[in-house]
């Protein structure tokens, strides 16, 4: 009767469950079975009777710890499988696929081990070490995610802060290099043209004619309160290239 307690309690996982109980109780057995073995019977009887019930205890311990392994190791699965969901959500499989993948593995390997119930324990550490993988996917998609966001943020304060530069420049430009003149009393063509804020050289004076010919018929005459436009999209080599063609039309 004690050997086929003990039997059972080994079949329902002491071992794996209780292993010191089933230690220690394992020696008494064989120390019973060894009053056997030398035939007396009597001594080997004497021990069985009290050692009877502790087996059956084992036994009851056993199936206990197993149903308390087997509810922990699915506890474990269940915030594992949440894991590896919200690292999903957090584009893990995008920002870290390593990690994430590594988890999903672990998690795999957990629900297979809960076809054997001698494996709830190592099912429970599997599903452990995939939750925590998880949650460190989780993270780091979501820190490489921010990281991400910062240097675009960064870069449309530069790009912001460039076009301002440049708009502060137009405007400064444009108040240094006007693109309209309007005519003031005395003023003549070869003297708008020689200021330092139109051309700086009074013989450009014909771009100006000719850039305002619906408005002045006569280059010699232009009057004060008249609005002329002042070229600045040539550049130098236009500039007297165009003037060559305009002084040779003259």
């Amino acid at each position: 009767d004690v050997n086929a307690a003990m039997a059972r309690a080994k079949d329902n996982g002491a071992a794996v469950y209780v292993p010191d109980a089933t230690k220690s109780l394992q020696g008494e057995v064989d120390q019973m079975n060894g009053l056997v073995d030398e035939k007396k019977m009597k001594k080997a009887r004497k021990a069985a009777e009290p050692l009877l019930p502790k087996v059956e205890d084992l036994d009851k311990q056993a199936m206990d710890a197993r149903a308390k392994a087997k509810a922990d190791a699915e506890a474990a699965i269940k915030r594992a499988t949440d894991a590896v969901g919200q690292a999903k959500q957090a584009e893990a499989a995008k920002y870290n696929a390593a990690g994430l993948k590594q988890a999903e593995g672990k998690l795999a390997e957990a629900k297979a081990l809960m076809s054997d119930p001698m494996k709830y324990l190592e099912a429970k550490k599997l599903a452990e070490d995939a939750e925590r993988q998880a949650k460190n996917a989780r993270e780091a998609a979501l820190a490489e995610k921010r990281r991400i966001e910062e240097e675009r943020r960064r870069a449309e304060e530069e790009r912001r802060r460039k076009e301002e530069e440049a708009r502060r420049a137009e405007e400064e430009r444009l108040k240094m290099f006007p693109p309209t003149y309007v005519v003031q009393k005395g003023d003549y063509l070869w003297r708008i043209s020689g200021m330092q804020r139109i051309y700086k050289n009074p013989i450009f004076w014909p771009i100006i004619h000719d850039a305002n010919s619906g408005k002045i018929a006569d280059p010699d005459l232009i009057y004060p309160g008249q609005e002329l436009t002042i070229p600045r999209d040539l550049s130098d080599q236009q500039m007297s290239n165009k003037l060559y063609r305009l002084w040779a039309s003259y």
